[in-house]
């Protein structure tokens, strides 16, 4: 029977075939040796492309009743050439391999289960395989977070950043970044400012001009901001912490994580503030931040980190919210966004965290 992975990796979902996602699953031990997939279809899964990768569903049969699930997701590179090149800049599918491979069972949050993971970093190419999640929802980022969404996401973001606080293996893994690693500082300030124009030129009527000269002076300083967000890094951060990338339950009681690709050693201010940045709609803000930030503090202390302050997290939030600005910025100002979803997303993306530093009046951390 074949017992070690495949050596072709696919390139398209539809290049997933019966023979090979038995070699693969026999790999990693999902699959028993003695048992084969013996059909299989590919399903688009959330619009099919995000911005640095490609989602199917695959829904799979056997050759005999086996423990292995029937629904799965599959992972691959986007297509979309310009996504791609950053993709690889920032390695961001190293990440989130090397997050399953060495970090997942070390981080007490739910997340989801990998099922098989191979990579060539030389040509760009990778495939992951999880199990899919069908016991819980993903949240509505397009249309925002609810507030009982928000706490438990607060406390279990508090949870993973109270286990790897001040963590001595994270300085070992030379593939976790920081903000001001070369790589970041080569390729994030290009982004922020080559989104400006389109910004400058579209934008102003929807944001007001004093949300986008504040993009302006964030663009021009935003080599600063990286080596001072870079300096406070304590923890292992998700990076990427929205309302897509989480599953939660009708009632927010249960939740788990996904999307691993921008994992990297940060302030835990920075997971806080991206949560708010690209999930949370102003009025929500206004209603219920401050005692949702305190909440979060409070339970990173109750966890055991004595030496944050809260005025150390404050500051470092409104520092973040600056660093924030270049997400949404780069979905209107660059990144191909996929289908109209995507671009309806990129523009609540912009109206949130393009105004959440003003509300937190962060112009002064510049």
């Amino acid at each position: 029977m074949i017992t070690t992975r495949p050596t072709n990796r696919p390139l398209t979902p539809d290049d997933v075939t019966p023979t090979w996602l038995t070699a693969a699953l026999h790999s990693s031990g999902v699959l028993p040796v003695d048992t084969t997939v013996t059909s299989l279809r590919h399903e688009t899964l959330g619009g099919g492309t995000g911005v640095f990768g490609v989602l199917a569903r695959l829904v799979v049969q056997y050759s005999k009743p086996t423990s292995a699930p029937i629904h799965m997701v599959l992972k691959l590179p986007t297509a979309a050439p310009e996504n791609k090149a950053v993709a690889l800049a920032l390695g961001i599918y190293v990440r989130e391999i090397n997050f399953f491979r060495y970090l997942s069972e070390q981080t007490p949050t739910t997340s989801v289960r990998c099922l098989y993971s191979d990579m060539d970093t030389n040509v760009g190419e990778f495939v992951l395989i999880l199990e899919e999640i069908t016991h819980l929802d993903v949240g509505d980022q397009l249309g925002g977070a609810n507030v009982a969404q928000l706490e438990l996401t607060l406390r279990e973001i508090a949870k993973w950043h109270a286990a790897w606080w001040m963590h001595p293996d994270l300085d070992t893994y030379a593939w976790l970044p920081t903000n001001d690693s070369p790589v970041q500082m080569a390729v994030v300030p290009d982004i922020m400012r080559a989104a400006l124009p389109v910004i400058e030129s579209q934008w102003v009527g929807r944001l007001g001009q004093d949300a986008v000269s504040l993009g302006r002076d964030t663009a021009d300083n935003f080599e600063e901001i990286l080596r001072r967000t870079g300096a406070c890094a304590k923890t292992l951060c998700h990076g990427d912490l929205r309302l897509e990338n989480i599953f939660f339950n009708a009632d927010a009681t249960d939740i788990m994580f996904i999307d691993f690709q921008m994992i990297l050693k940060a302030t835990p201010a920075q997971d806080v503030q991206y949560l708010f940045n690209s999930s949370v709609e102003p009025e929500i803000w206004h209603s219920d931040g401050m005692r949702l930030l305190h909440l979060y503090h409070d339970e990173l202390i109750a966890l055991g980190v004595t030496d944050y302050p809260w005025s150390s997290f404050w500051s470092e939030f409104r520092l973040q919210c600056l660093w924030g600005m270049v997400a949404p910025a780069s979905t209107v100002g660059g990144f191909d966004m996929g289908d109209e979803k995507g671009k309806q997303l990129a523009e609540r993306w912009m109206m949130r965290g393009w105004l959440l530093p003003t509300a937190v009046q962060a112009r002064q951390e510049l």
